[in-house]
């Protein structure tokens, strides 16, 4: 299949993130975003993958990226988080910056991703933030179009906005390991012209979501595991939410409010 116009914008952001010699790593759940990520890098440059455990069991993250690792013939490297570990982030990153229980969730997944990177000697880690910004990803943008809202202009805000958000948290957590955060994602070319895209070629029935981005996952080529698996949060599908809960009743960290965009409120 030759993949459409909009497809190869697709791949040509990623590849903009690719520079010459440097030794790339994916921050990798499995799912739709990193495995996009994953099969579009390998065609240029050697990328290892790194996923996290959070936990003693095993996450839905860890079952589904060994599976489309193992498609992509490429690296995974498993991060296991207990509990210490995640107790001693947390205080880390609170003291970068303090947030959400959202933000900090984030914060720490991105902290031990960043530590295995440097591990492994790698300079740049690709990630997936920008996807549901671009490609229509979080309930709650569907909650703003049942109630009538201005979808687009919602969407324009968070992708505007999100380099002073959550992408300030990542890179802040990981400077303190010389690792340089990049989102093909965050490509404007890309949102342009995936903005240009009726918004009912964007939305589904709000259960899998994203479903122009499955189509030009498939396109490129990304294992049909990945392109079909419904959108989690890597708080969720890695096990750390539950771990952070487990933690706050515990009293081994303290318990923060949830965040809530000022449309919502």
């Amino acid at each position: 299949m030759t993949p459409s116009p909009l497809a190869r914008l697709l791949q040509q952001a990623v590849e903009r993130q690719l520079g010459k010699d440097e030794k790339i790593a994916v921050a990798f759940s499995g799912g739709l975003d990193s495995s996009t990520i994953a099969a579009v890098a390998k065609e240029k440059t050697d990328a290892a993958l790194i996923t996290l455990n959070a936990g003693s069991a095993r996450s839905p993250d860890l079952e589904v990226a060994q599976k489309v690792a193992a498609e992509l013939n490429l690296p995974l490297h498993v991060v296991e988080l207990a509990p210490e570990r995640i107790t001693a982030d947390f205080d880390a990153c609170f003291k970068i910056m303090e947030g959400s229980a959202t933000e900090l969730e984030l914060m720490v997944a991105a902290m031990a991703l960043a530590r295995e990177a440097r591990r492994l000697s790698l300079d740049v880690m690709l990630m997936g933030s920008g996807a549901e910004e671009t490609f229509v990803g979080y309930h709650k943008y569907y909650q703003a179009r049942d109630k009538g809202m201005d979808l687009q202009k919602i969407l324009d805000e968070e992708f505007r906005t999100l380099p002073q958000r959550d992408l300030a948290r990542t890179r802040a957590v990981c400077k303190e390991f010389g690792v340089e955060p990049r989102f093909p994602f965050m490509d404007k070319e890309l949102f342009e012209a995936v903005r240009a895209v009726p918004m009912a070629q964007k939305l589904d029935d709000g259960v899998a979501k994203k479903p122009l981005l499955r189509k030009l996952a498939a396109e490129l080529g990304v294992p049909e595991m990945a392109v079909a698996r419904p959108k989690k949060a890597l708080q969720y599908g890695s096990g750390l939410h539950k771990e952070m809960e487990k933690l706050v009743k515990m009293g081994q960290i303290p318990k923060l409010e949830s965040r809530v965009p000022e449309w919502m409120k």
